[in-house]
């Protein structure tokens, strides 16, 4: 019996180590970040920083820049509001969820102060939830007619549960949202969108970033292995998410086995970059004929990854969570807790002696990923997004939590 039980502590013992060397230790240090130390924004002495807080821009998970006009579109909300529904992160009391959630516009280059230079979209056609015209928003993208002035805007809609019968509320902790995907057309300039069409389909179960392919077709993450339940609660240990495709008759799922995908994009050379908030890697995929995702790269960037975006160069900007403990902290209380951000460009080119001249430069196979910002939460918000204008050096950054957005721009 002495042995049996030897034995049996041997081994628990053994499986212990096993665990924290291989699953654990990756989690506390490299995705958590305990013990990870923070540069702040005065360590970037060409870069200036300002918080912007007087437009009411809270809880922004997502940005994309018009090109042309530097028109900066943003998916808000409100901070506080966040806390009570989130399905990403679990906050399902859909009592408590936003009812102003809206798409907001900010005319970057334009004179005069930003506070008469941004205006809210209103929404035509669009029914919400029984009639309420509400939606509550995550990811999106858009994509700009090339010979007119039409947008057209992809958003993540974290509909609550409804009995489809009778019209009742139901109980979103066991079943999760009822998640959306939603085209609206709108035009540059213009003060309101007009809703095209609802994406619902059983594949599309927990989005958290859109991307358009062609003109009537687009792939989106789900980060989830599912909407809640005891798998769900493992994905931080074993992974799960997949990336989907839908166009106007059909969805499908183009590839699986991720670690928590996120906000991926679609670069300027046609292929689809997906990041990971568990282990900060992005994977590059050509997508195929049938729609399936064909991995053909990997990226490793140095921390966890929320969303990407593209500038007008076609490099790639990654928002990042130096601390992501303190991030969840914050999600929990976004106006007295401001965890850091780090912000990473990745290209395809690059001089053979740039490293020697840039310390934060980190050659990655054919990628180059360069640390161009990072603060203890001091100036910067948790960022979820960075946004960069090729055209004047700008970086915005916004978090879906933070009750402000930050603009930075060179100094140099």
């Amino acid at each position: 019996m002495v042995n049996l039980v030897s034995r049996v502590a041997i081994i628990g013992v053994v499986f212990i180590a096993v665990a924290y060397q291989f699953i654990f230790k990756s989690i506390i240090f490299h995705t958590l970040g305990y013990g990870r130390k923070v540069s702040s924004i005065k360590d970037f002495p060409d870069v200036r920083c300002e918080k912007i807080t007087e437009l009411g821009l809270e809880g922004c998970e997502d940005m994309w820049l018009h090109e042309p006009t530097g028109a900066l579109y943003m998916a808000c909300s409100d901070s506080q509001s966040r806390t009570q529904w989130l399905p990403a992160v679990g906050f399902l009391n859909a009592t408590g969820r936003g009812l102003t959630d809206r798409i907001a516009v900010l005319d970057t280059r334009g004179p005069g102060r930003l506070a008469t230079r941004i205006k809210w979209l209103s929404v035509e056609n669009f029914s919400g939830i029984k009639g309420d015209g509400t939606m509550n928003l995550h990811g999106f993208d858009i994509r700009h007619d090339e010979n007119t002035d039409v947008l057209h805007i992809l958003l993540i809609n974290h509909r609550p549960p409804i009995d489809s019968e009778h019209g009742e509320p139901l109980d979103a902790t066991l079943i999760g949202a009822n998640s959306t995907i939603e085209h609206f057309r709108t035009e540059v300039d213009s003060d309101s969108m007009r809703h095209v069409r609802t994406y619902a389909n059983a594949l599309i179960q927990t989005p958290n970033r859109v991307a358009w392919v062609t003109h009537d077709s687009f792939v989106f993450t789900n980060d989830h292995s599912g909407k809640v339940g005891f798998r769900r609660e493992l994905d931080p240990f074993i992974g799960g998410g997949t990336v989907g495709y839908c166009n106007q008759s059909t969805c499908n799922i183009g590839y699986s086995g991720f670690k928590m995908p996120n906000g991926l994009v679609r670069g300027r050379d046609g292929l689809i970059y997906v990041p990971s908030t568990l282990d900060g890697t992005i994977r590059v995929f050509n997508l195929s004929e049938n729609h399936h995702l064909l991995k053909v790269n990997e990226i490793k960037v140095p921390l966890p990854v929320d969303n990407l975006s593209v500038d007008k160069k076609g490099d790639i900007y990654a928002a990042a969570f130096p601390k992501a403990y303190m991030w969840g902290k914050s999600s929990k209380d976004p106006f007295n807790v401001a965890p850091p951000t780090a912000v990473f460009r990745i290209r395809k080119s690059v001089q053979e002696n740039e490293r020697e001249r840039k310390p934060h430069l980190e050659m990655n196979a054919e990628y180059i990923v360069e640390k161009v910002l990072e603060d203890d939460g001091s100036v910067l918000p948790g960022s979820t997004t960075a946004v960069h204008d090729a055209e004047t050096g700008r970086i915005f950054l916004s978090g879906i939590m933070s009750p402000y957005i930050a603009i930075c721009e060179s100094t140099a």
